[in-house]
């Protein structure tokens, strides 16, 4: 079902079969259903998901090429005791060119401890190069040069790599540019599958793919595709 290096009991196996859907896990859960609506990203439905049978190879291959947005990314979080750059009238935002973070902000708390996350600016394959503890210490360096000395004596840091999140990346998005992609513009037309999915995630609206107000609206798409009489009330 899944790729090696990304390997997980949690796949899905669909079977359609005589107007019946079943949907079992690796948990030995199994579900019944007439409609099944995709809340993952195209990429990660086909390549954690089997269905039985198979789904038409250009809709599996136009699904497999959608990157998912967060899927390249990762992020790097600092907390500090105080917000203490607001005191030098710092907003905690930040651009760089240089990096290792393209863009940084001030995720303080209303009251209390400071906070300032930033995305990385670089790729996956040279990120993973890199130990965590090295890849903090030239966060931290980067931080000292924008904020001062104060950043670089964090109470926690953390760092969140999407690429190596087996619910987030798969094998095909190690390259991934970053760039938010084209929703796939069909489901199933044809054969058993018709009319019985529908693509929920956020990848899949149209209007914002990859953003959160796409979740929403790929969400709302979604439950008004669904017939009336199984419709939330």
């Amino acid at each position: 079902m899944v790729g090696s290096s990304y390997k997980t009991e949690h796949y899905i196996e669909i079977e359609s079969e005589n107007n019946s859907t079943d949907i079992s896990t690796g948990q030995m859960t199994a579900y019944h259903a007439q409609h099944i609506l995709l809340a993952m990203p195209p990429r990660l439905v086909t390549h954690s998901i089997a269905f039985e049978p198979a789904l038409p190879i250009d809709l599996a291959k136009q699904w497999q090429q959608t990157p998912t947005w967060m899927a390249p990314h990762a992020k790097y979080v600092a907390v500090y005791e105080t917000p203490f750059w607001r005191e030098k009238g710092l907003s905690g935002s930040a651009r760089s060119g240089v990096g290792p973070l393209t863009e940084i902000h001030d995720a303080s708390a209303l009251y209390g401890e400071g906070a300032l996350f930033g995305f990385f600016g670089i790729p996956t394959h040279v990120r993973q190069s890199v130990s965590a503890t090295g890849l903090k210490a030239h966060c931290r360096a980067q931080l000292v040069r924008l904020f001062g000395e104060a950043a670089a004596a964090p109470t926690a840091e953390y760092i969140k790599d999407w690429a190596t999140d087996i619910f987030t990346a798969t094998p095909a998005d190690a390259n991934g540019d970053g760039q938010h992609a084209v929703a796939p513009a069909t489901m199933p037309e044809t054969g058993v599958w018709q009319d019985c999915l529908i693509g929920s995630a956020s990848e899949w609206s149209v209007a914002f793919p990859g953003y959160i107000a796409g979740a929403i609206d790929a969400a709302t798409v979604a439950v008004t595709r669904l017939p009336e009489t199984i419709k939330p009330r």
